[in-house]
């Protein structure tokens, strides 16, 4: 594992989490965002030789995705506040319905979805960057 490689990739997850909670992400850009994301830290990861690019790729989509999602959470108030249609969209829950806590709820599960996009994604990356470099003889 190159846990300095996994740190640094890792850091977007806060930055995503922090973009998203002052409002600067805009609504339906979150996901294009993470596309962006795990497919630069994907091929960042395949282009490691001897790394187990399937773990690392899990580890990073792990901590970013539940790192962004925990920075919602903690700061729930502020993202309400700065993120309107997110008020809108649990217009219809029930009384008492508390938005911090569902957030905090869905840490883990963003975590291990994460993992294993960020996983698979560094392995199918890996895989086609032996075959790249197998092709030109390099």
């Amino acid at each position: 594992m190159n846990w300095r490689l996994i740190l640094y990739l890792s850091l977007f997850g806060p930055l995503i989490g922090g973009l998203k909670v002052f409002g600067l992400l805009p609504r339906g850009m979150e996901l294009f965002a993470w596309l962006v994301v795990t497919v630069f830290c994907s091929i960042v990861i395949g282009r490691q030789p001897g790394l187990k690019h399937f773990a690392n790729g899990a580890v990073v989509g792990f901590i970013s995705g539940a790192t962004e999602t925990l920075i919602q959470g903690l700061f729930a108030a502020t993202l309400v506040s700065n993120n309107p249609w997110i008020v809108s969209e649990f217009a219809d829950m029930p009384e008492g319905f508390d938005t911090q806590f569902f957030i905090m709820m869905l840490v883990p599960f963003i975590g291990v979805t994460s993992a294993f996009a960020g996983g698979f994604l560094a392995h199918l990356a890996a895989r086609v960057m032996k075959r790249s470099r197998e092709g030109t003889g390099t």
